[in-house]
């Protein structure tokens, strides 16, 4: 692993090749990491300093060192990439005009954007080109410039996926656009783009997704793990109905709806019949209708929204596709990547993408690469994926 540290402005400094062992970790929808054991000595302790910029040649990503540790000779050193560093800013938007009665300061919500281009916006508008909140609506004393992260700027950000209803909370940054990221099976990466003595660096911040490499599509090569072929290993197989339901009674303020996992497939009866019970919790998310326009601390429009028999169905049908998502029939497949895999990371597949297992019974299952480790001790270098199943 041919790892060195950067200076404050991305510029190589310092080779790292003493060391015990390093580990590198790149991951899909969270912040990476590492980990480097080194001698415990003056000049590993200078270089290795908490702050310190990490990189490791073949990839752009970037990790800052954090936590130095030292026992019976040895000094352990800790960091993550960039994207966990947006935990030292914070995600806060003023109230909209329409909400008369909110606070000044509130969570963020946006039904216009697909969720790629909900974390962009986010990010450009807390660190790249925050805006101060200075009008009637909202006041926010904070040293705005100082908010920015210099010469950070968005790169390619995905468009995939429907216009949807998306909330970050008031809170730290990295923690709101990861569990967004995560929860729509989206990538991000806050990367360095270039650096030069003369011309200075470029921090880019992208949003993206894995590629669909399952025999779902046409488009992509596919890309399935068999144990024939070795190319998987350590192989554990589940399949189970213990908590499977396929019929959801949804209990809301006094009346009880019925739902089916499977509205197109007959009703199940008998002992094919699996219920479950689901408080609705929450409020129907209201539709718009005609705005009035009216004057008011500058001028506003105010928005009024109507809940109807269609928004208190899909608010009920939410709930009940929730719940039993959360009580599927069971067929799962998890292994390992052999050393002798036929397919190679960064060709064939790369992060975040969504591949085939398929275990000994034959069963086929979805997973998608999470994350992308490189070692190396005393050992020798190794590098593999992780998969998660779907």
């Amino acid at each position: 692993m041919d790892l060195y540290t950067l200076t404050d402005t991305f510029l190589p400094k310092d080779p790292i090749d003493d060391f015990v062992s390093a580990i590198w970790t790149e991951r899909y929808s969270v912040a990476g990491d590492t980990q480097l054991v080194v001698p415990a000595t003056s000049e590993m302790v200078e270089k290795l300093k908490e702050g310190t910029f990490l990189a490791l040649r073949g990839t752009k990503e970037v990790m800052t060192l954090e936590t130095q540790s030292i026992e019976k000779g040895l000094m352990t050193v800790v960091g993550e990439t960039l994207p966990g560093f947006l935990n030292e800013r914070y995600a806060w938007f003023q109230k909209p005009v329409t909400l008369v009665d909110a606070p000044k300061i509130i969570d963020y919500t946006d039904e216009t954007r697909k969720p790629g281009e909900f974390i962009a916006h986010v990010i450009d508008k807390m660190v790249i080109n925050p805006v101060p909140m200075v009008s009637g609506y909202a006041t926010a004393n904070l040293d705005w410039a100082l908010e920015k992260i210099p010469n950070l700027s968005l790169g390619p950000i995905d468009t995939s996926g429907e216009i949807k209803r998306l909330t970050i909370p008031i809170g730290p940054l990295y923690d709101g656009i990861s569990k967004i990221a995560t929860d729509e099976g989206l990538g991000i990466s806050l990367y360095l783009e270039l650096a030069h003595p003369d011309t200075g660096y470029s921090l880019k911040f992208t949003t993206y997704r894995g590629k669909d490499r399952t025999s779902d599509q046409s488009v992509n090569p596919l890309v399935r793990l068999v144990p024939e072929m070795d190319s998987i290993s350590d192989i554990k197989e589940i399949r189970s109905i213990s908590t499977y339901k396929n019929v959801a009674y949804v209990y809301y303020k006094g009346v009880i709806t019925n739902h089916y996992a499977e509205p197109s497939m007959p009703i199940p009866e008998g002992f094919a019949r699996r219920v479950l019970i689901v408080d609705a919790e929450g409020e129907p998310v209201g539709r718009k209708v005609t705005t009035q326009q009216y004057q008011q601390l500058g001028g506003g429009t105010y928005v009024y929204y109507v809940i109807g028999p269609d928004e208190l169905n899909a608010f009920l049908d939410q709930h009940a596709k929730d719940a039993l998502a959360n009580h599927n029939y069971i067929r799962a497949i998890d292994g390992q990547t052999s050393p002798q895999n036929d397919y190679k990371y960064g060709v064939d597949y790369g992060l975040g993408d969504v591949i085939e297992l398929e275990g000994l019974t034959g069963l086929i299952s979805k997973a998608r690469v999470t994350e992308y480790i490189r070692s190396q001790d005393k050992n020798g270098e190794r590098e593999y994926p992780t998969i998660a199943a779907i």
